[in-house]
């Protein structure tokens, strides 16, 4: 620690710059998709607005995949919030395209889509949270122990009943 601040390693570093990377890259690429749901849906199905619904839930998830890359990028562990976020609404995604699908073939596309891509990136994302969560926490632990406090730990929480 110098000066208050947290000394970071450069293979933490080189870790976050990947992380950072596979986000931003994974953001951009579904830019494109976004733009082919807007121009090729219908603009009604049994819903009112199944357009607007699907554009805005991916938008949704670009905003997401975006703020983790960034906060990847900047060695933040508060990228454990948009990851978290990621991870959810690509379960959701998952989840609501395998429902929603009209015909055998495409609840069998969504069902591979889920199975080979958004649920791995989701367990992906929830992976990261959780690393850079615990690693946060010994860092907190480290830092109290050099300036010679004891953690602000108390104990296991009691369940109540």
């Amino acid at each position: 620690m110098v000066d208050g601040s947290v000394q970071i390693s450069p293979e933490v570093r080189r870790r976050f710059r990947r992380l950072a990377w596979i986000y931003l890259i994974v953001a951009t690429a579904l830019l494109p998709w976004i733009v082919y749901l807007a121009l090729t849906l219908p603009k009604r199905n049994l819903e009112r607005h199944y357009r607007s619904t699907w554009v805005g839930f991916d938008t949704l998830l670009v905003v997401a995949l975006a703020g983790a890359a960034y906060l990847a990028f900047r060695v933040d562990p508060r990228v454990q919030f948009p990851a978290t976020t990621a991870a959810t609404l690509l379960v959701v995604d998952a989840w609501f395209d395998v429902t929603t699908a009209g015909s055998r073939s495409d609840s069998f596309r969504a069902m591979i889509l889920a199975v080979l891509v958004e649920l791995p990136a989701a367990a992906f994302s929830l992976y990261v949270a959780r690393r850079v969560s615990r690693r946060v926490i010994e860092l907190a632990y480290l830092e109290h122990a050099a300036r010679g406090q004891p953690p602000d730990d108390p104990g296991p929480v009691p369940v109540s009943r």
